[in-house]
């Protein structure tokens, strides 16, 4: 949502890259049912900071919560190649897909069907996920690695300008003041 704010204010002035950071980029450690679902309720906080902000607290769906971060964060990768609008739309729906309708996003076949939300075709991309997987994951690995070297150590985390390090979820005004400091 802040980025989107970001993107409606200063149009072409910036560019917004996403870079991947696992949370969890194993299956080693899974939570069990109940110990996840205890960690969603967490989730509930998250309209009270941004009331355009759906989370459905604690998990509620059957489906199973998500294995690990890789298998999404190979696949917002892969989106890119689609361009900028596609990219967008994807990561609104992983998001919404996660946080809302508790959906088990590291599952090949929710992230295919996610893609074609987004208006992707299913055949095209399941098959371009499966056959990239490997290169898609160093990628998310290179990313991961790269952002520890610059202390990063969870998310939200944004770099302004290749020299700020903004972490946490911060308010857009926050934003806006420091882009703006740069710009002027």
């Amino acid at each position: 949502m802040r980025l989107d704010d970001l993107k409606d204010k200063f149009g072409d002035l910036i560019k917004i890259e996403w870079k991947a950071f696992m949370l969890r980029p194993t299956e080693a450690g899974r939570k069990t049912r109940e110990e996840f679902i205890e960690y969603t309720r967490n989730w509930a906080r998250m309209p009270e900071v941004d009331p355009r902000l759906e989370a459905t607290s604690p998990w509620a769906s059957d489906d199973p919560s998500p294995s690990h971060s890789l298998p999404a964060l190979a696949a917002a990768k892969l989106v890119t190649a689609y361009g900028t609008d596609a990219e967008d739309d994807f990561h609104h729906r992983m998001f919404k897909a996660y946080f809302s309708q508790n959906r088990t996003i590291s599952d090949p076949a929710v992230i295919t069907s996610i893609a074609a939300e987004a208006g992707l075709d299913r055949v095209e991309f399941g098959a371009a996920f499966e056959a990239q997987y490997d290169a898609l994951t160093n990628a998310v690995i290179a990313d991961h690695n790269e952002a520890q070297q610059l202390g990063i150590s969870g998310v939200p985390a944004t770099i302004v300008n290749n020299e700020v390090l903004v972490s946490g979820a911060q308010p857009t005004e926050a934003f806006i003041g420091l882009i703006e400091e740069r710009l002027a």
